[in-house]
């Protein structure tokens, strides 16, 4: 089931900025850390990239809150792009889980949960990806009568003219 023009801008910017916050973030933790007097402290801009990456997670759910009734729904009743669509949502609630953990982890369990969560995090654009990919092909596969109506509107719901 494609997705309006609207709704597919803001799939792909949303997840555009959340995969830009965590990976500007990761570039700040973990290859600009600057030698201090007392160790490595975390540089300055490593805070700003998290938060700015917290409120792109937010919007993210609200759009990925938005496909569900629709989107989800009708592709999982139709049987259409199932594989690929599990995988895209299975990335999606691993990431929504790793990132609540992360925020109200203690230390010794947030390593590993990061490393989880930015490994999964960074193959999340290429499950998505994947799901256009196939989904596209899908629709474009599909017969002549399948794809749009031809019928003129009138006809379809049963008015005359």
């Amino acid at each position: 089931m494609r997705l309006s023009r609207g709704h597919r801008h803001w799939v792909y910017w949303s997840g555009a900025a959340l995969f830009v916050t965590g990976a500007i973030w990761l570039v700040y933790r973990f290859f600009l850390r600057e030698h201090g007097e007392f160790g490595e402290p975390p540089h300055p801009m490593e805070e700003w990239w998290l938060r700015l990456h917290g409120t792109a997670a937010v919007l993210m759910l609200l759009i990925a809150g938005s496909l569900l009734p629709v989107h989800v729904r009708v592709g999982w009743h139709q049987r259409k792009n199932l594989l690929a669509g599990c995988i895209l949502v299975a990335f999606l609630v691993l990431l929504i889980v790793s990132g609540y953990v992360l925020y109200y982890s203690d230390e010794v369990t947030r390593p590993v949960v990061s490393m989880l969560h930015w490994i999964i995090g960074l193959g999340a654009p290429v499950a998505l990806i994947w799901h256009i990919v196939r989904g596209r092909r899908t629709h474009s596969t599909l017969p002549e009568t399948d794809q749009a109506p031809t019928q003129p509107a009138a006809r379809r719901t049963g008015i005359s003219t």
